[in-house]
């Protein structure tokens, strides 16, 4: 028999069982649409959070308190202090910018209008140019509103559209915790980081942030050095510094480099398993297919023998159930692909600032 002759009998043999042949073609359709989106999704997330990280620049560090991957426990009790920051830039050999941060959450107001656990950041008026983040309107903090314990705040995007919209917000109190907060900044838009969103945030000077929140504990500390060739020797000098200060389970020195090798080390893990699943369910869908063309064997046994009476060859049967299980993986390999197309573009749509798109290394491996 000649290729198009098998194929199409192979159809008129799908056809005769519509149900069990759609039921086969879904268990495919899941597989494929389990490693196509599951992997996709990984390579896409992984790809946004470095580009994130990337995005800070190559000559910025951090000091936290403690290992992020080993000692959670010590971000609760954290034993950096503001004066650690201003030895590390002041005793510092080379041109550094050191920038203090106490993170809590609040409830901000303005008029009826309310948002709550909105981040609200003790920080010093170096910021912006620590991160590169601009104001667009009004001022940031200054030298002295730290002096004198000023309760100002700068704002950023999302704070902004959501209790001010098309009013002027400078000049405007905003109510933090019950208390009024003058506005005298807004922020440019930064989005998202560690999927962390920056532009809901609330800014207000640092001395007024241990006041407010009782607290002296510092989050992190970031240190942007002028010249990147100059990170590596910095970030031990910032270690002997704090030394000096604190035991080195205090303080953890970590590099934006640092920072990408452990988040790629997370992801690569994270894909293979989310991988690993979805082959399962691929797998799964294959012995399906197995099972009904046994199935299918057995029931035609008398087909079979009539097609040998007739002059049929061994080879010629055996052609036969291999395409329609051919055809049974392709339908639903083809199926599943648009379909994950299809899902890529409605979240791509409904949620235009996460950028999903499908990896044609997840359709070769689904394939």
């Amino acid at each position: 028999m000649k290729l198009p002759e098998i194929m199409l009998v192979s159809l008129e043999g799908l056809k005769s069982n519509t149900l069990r042949t759609m039921l086969t073609i879904l268990g495919v359709i899941i597989g494929v649409l389990a490693i196509v989106l599951l992997i996709s999704l990984s390579l896409e997330v992984s790809s946004q959070v470095a580009g994130n990280i990337k995005s800070l620049g190559s000559n910025l560090f951090f000091v936290f308190p403690a290992d992020p991957q080993s000692n959670v426990a010590a971000f609760v009790t954290s034993k950096l202090r503001p004066k650690h920051a201003r030895d590390i830039e002041q005793k510092s050999s080379y041109n550094i910018a050191a920038s203090s941060l106490i993170n809590k959450t609040a409830v901000v107001k303005y008029g009826k209008k309310s948002r709550g656990t909105t981040v609200v950041t003790g920080s010093l008026p170096n910021l912006p140019y620590v991160r590169d983040w601009e104001v667009v309107k009004g001022r940031f903090i200054k030298k002295s509103d730290l002096v004198s314990n000023r309760k100002v705040c700068v704002i950023c995007q999302e704070v902004n559209r959501d209790l001010f919209r098309s009013v002027d917000p400078i000049g405007r109190n905003l109510v933090i915790n019950g208390r009024n907060f003058k506005i005298i900044g807004v922020m440019a838009k930064k989005g998202l980081f560690f999927n962390i969103n920056l532009d809901d945030q609330v800014f207000i000077p640092l001395t007024t942030a241990q006041r407010f929140f009782n607290t002296s504990e510092l989050n992190f500390i970031m240190v942007k050095v002028i010249n990147a060739d100059h990170i590596g020797p910095s970030m031990a000098e910032t270690e002997r510094i704090l030394a000096k200060h604190l035991s080195e389970n205090d303080f953890y020195v970590q590099s934006q480099g640092q920072t990408l090798d452990i988040f790629y080390q997370i992801t690569s893990i994270l894909t293979i398993m989310l991988g690993a699943i979805a082959t399962i369910s691929l797998v799964v869908g294959g012995i399906g297919i197995m099972n009904i063309m046994t199935v299918a064997v057995t029931e035609r046994t008398k087909e079979i023998g009539i097609r040998k009476a007739v002059g049929a060859k061994d080879s010629d049967i055996l052609l036969q159930f291999l395409a329609e299980a051919m055809l049974i993986s392709l339908m639903g390999g083809l199926i599943g692909i648009i379909i994950s197309y299809a899902v890529a573009y409605l979240i791509s749509f409904f949620y235009p600032t996460f950028n999903f798109s499908i990896s044609h290394f997840a359709v070769l491996l689904a394939v």
